[in-house]
């Protein structure tokens, strides 16, 4: 049985085919391989630009001095970044919109496709334009940036999530925990944000003391105690406001708690609250008082734009 070959070089129709073949690669499909290589040169490039911009600004945040500047260029950081993301997204889009147009697939194909893609973007992407309209609010409106130390939350299952911003896009925000966790947040779930590096912090230091102490004598000593500490030239960058005695926190039957209140740069308030105790204690040692009461478990608390938090966010320092 003889058994034709439907491509030999003599027959019409194989020759008809394979100039179809040749002509659709040497137009539409040079075309699509110059759009797909133009747009991955096109990401790499943004890529590259945004994360010189990133390293200038990172180098110049170490350049200066941690004391005299909380966090500069925090949001120009996480606003290069976000940027960055968007602009990737629009060049595969359009790249994708145009290899479409390339392929000349027909009407009657595209319009089914169109309606099945319109349906999986808005019963299952609902939760990413809402991320993306979170993270569009959180840089336009400032509430953190790269480098800020934060407590978000709280979420579903896990609380109060608190750490360092490493990164912030359109749709996540990325936190390094104390413990060195690298932990992902999308950016629909931040309900609620407290940011421990803007404007300020307060510190709060409470003193246990016997109830028959000279409680004259032990203010005039603790305030002289903050005021040498503001007045200190390794301290006096970051203490804003010298510690004094506020007042009683509390009145026991053997015991009474004097507060002292001051104001540092943000993030700093626990190393100076730290230093503030050494520094009682030392005083009080010289003075001959006992603090045989329970110790201090909440000495410290984070301030921004005058409103106080509920709890203090964990020093890394």
């Amino acid at each position: 049985m003889h058994v034709p070959h439907l491509l030999s070089v003599d027959d019409p129709a194989g020759d008809t085919l394979w100039t179809k073949v040749s002509d659709w690669l040497l137009h539409e499909g040079l075309a699509i391989l110059a759009i797909c290589v133009g747009a991955f040169v096109l990401t790499r490039v943004v890529t590259f630009i945004a994360r010189r911009r990133i390293r200038r600004i990172a180098a110049a945040r170490l350049a200066r001095s941690s004391v005299t500047d909380a966090n500069p260029g925090a949001h120009q950081e996480a606003l290069t970044g976000a940027i960055r993301w968007a602009i990737n997204f629009s060049i595969v889009f359009v790249a994708a919109l145009w290899v479409l147009f390339e392929l000349n697939l027909p009407a009657a194909t595209l319009v089914p496709l169109a309606s099945v893609i319109g349906a999986g973007l808005g019963f299952g992407a609902q939760q990413i334009v809402g991320d993306v309209l979170a993270g569009i609010f959180i840089l336009s409106e400032r509430q953190f940036g790269v480098g800020d130390l934060i407590r978000v939350g709280p979420m579903m299952g896990v609380g109060w999530v608190e750490g360092r911003v490493e990164e912030v896009t359109l749709r996540v925000t990325k936190l390094r925990s104390s413990d060195g966790d690298m932990v992902t947040v999308a950016n629909g779930e931040l309900r609620q944000s407290v940011n421990a590096s803007r404007d300020w912090a307060r510190v709060l230091v409470t003193v246990p003391l016997p109830r028959d102490v000279d409680l004259e004598a032990i203010t005039a000593r603790l305030n002289s105690e903050g005021e040498a500490l503001a007045n200190d030239p390794a301290w006096d960058p970051v203490v804003l406001e010298a510690p004094s005695v506020a007042g009683l926190d509390d009145l026991g039957a053997e015991v009474i708690q004097v507060r002292v209140v001051g104001r540092s740069l943000p993030a700093q308030q626990w190393k100076v609250a730290r230093e503030l105790r050494r520094r009682i204690a030392i005083a009080l040692r010289d003075m001959d008082v006992a603090t045989n009461a329970e110790p201090d478990t909440q000495s410290s608390g984070t301030q921004s734009s005058g409103t106080q938090s509920s709890g203090a966010l964990p020093s890394d320092d």
